[in-house]
């Protein structure tokens, strides 16, 4: 919601569908939807402090082809670690709130970053051949 001189909504903003005129009926409607998404924020922001609390602390191991050296054949991303998480700990956490310190690219435990809105964790994860 904006206000805008009635020149400019008249003319240009509501015959391009850029804009609507607030009609009290309209202003519920948002108000309506507004508290509806502030719900959904708060469920949302009670289940990440659930998970993060949950993985905080916690070893993640995860198999993968290495070298007699170590060093893998392929780096571990955030993609593996979200699906990891999913198969052991029956937990949904997106794969773009996951955040390894450095990449992953041998064998050995790697601290990770997770951030699911104001939450953070720490979790480790155990790289074996």
């Amino acid at each position: 919601m904006k206000n805008v001189a009635d020149g400019y909504a008249l003319n240009m903003l509501i015959p391009n569908r850029m804009a609507e005129a607030a009609t009290s009926e309209k202003l519920k409607m948002i108000e309506k939807q507004m508290a509806e998404k502030r719900a959904a924020n708060a469920t949302r922001e009670k289940e990440w402090s659930e998970i993060v609390k949950k993985i905080d602390g916690k070893t993640l191991q995860l198999k993968a082809n290495a070298s007699q050296q170590g060093y893998l054949y392929e780096k571990i991303s955030s993609s593996q670690i979200e699906r990891a998480i999913e198969r052991e700990w029956h937990m949904h956490v997106p794969a773009d709130s996951i955040s390894p310190k450095m990449a992953i690219k041998q064998a050995g435990e790697w601290p990770v970053e997770i951030r699911l809105g104001n939450h953070k964790a720490t979790m480790t994860i155990s790289v074996i051949s």
